[in-house]
């Protein structure tokens, strides 16, 4: 990402396959459930696939338009929130570990001309990001746990 101005990184070990994940990923409905009342919806308008567009309505604004960036499947996904003069990018990688285990590598980072008067507005990210990725590991554990209990 061509100047990068910020950029935060966090990582965790969730007790789940790539598959599984990446089923819990793709459906904006579980990102609705995580994200609780700071949103008042997500919507994506196509496939999630490279391209598709989404929105995120947080209450009191108008609604954040979305693009998925570069996609592999069960492997990368991209979401690129276009601002005024600069890219959010909120990158998720997932690696295949040992025993049914998983690494879900989450990278944010923000570039363009205007990005740099824009990097304030970030660390709340620092602090967020890691409570809600392991927030988000521990449901797909759930939803892990209830499938194997209900097959």
């Amino acid at each position: 990402m061509e100047n990068t101005v910020w950029e935060f990184q966090h990582a965790v070990t969730c007790q789940a396959s790539c598959a599984q994940i990446w089923s819990f990923l793709t459906d904006v409905t579980n990102w609705e459930r995580l994200e609780g009342t700071t949103v008042n919806w997500i919507r994506i308008y196509g496939p999630f696939d490279t391209g598709t567009n989404g929105e995120t309505k947080m209450p009191g604004k108008m609604p954040q338009r979305w693009v998925i960036g570069p996609v592999e499947e069960e492997r990368l996904m991209v979401i690129e929130v276009p601002l005024e003069g600069a890219v959010f990018y909120n990158r998720t990688e997932l690696e295949s570990l040992e025993e049914g285990k998983t690494r879900i590598l989450r990278t944010m980072s923000l570039a363009g001309p205007n990005a740099a008067g824009m990097t304030d507005g970030m660390q709340a990210f620092e602090q967020n990001a890691p409570l809600g990725l392991a927030k988000m590991a521990r449901e797909i554990e759930a939803k892990v746990a209830e499938e194997r209990k209900n097959s």
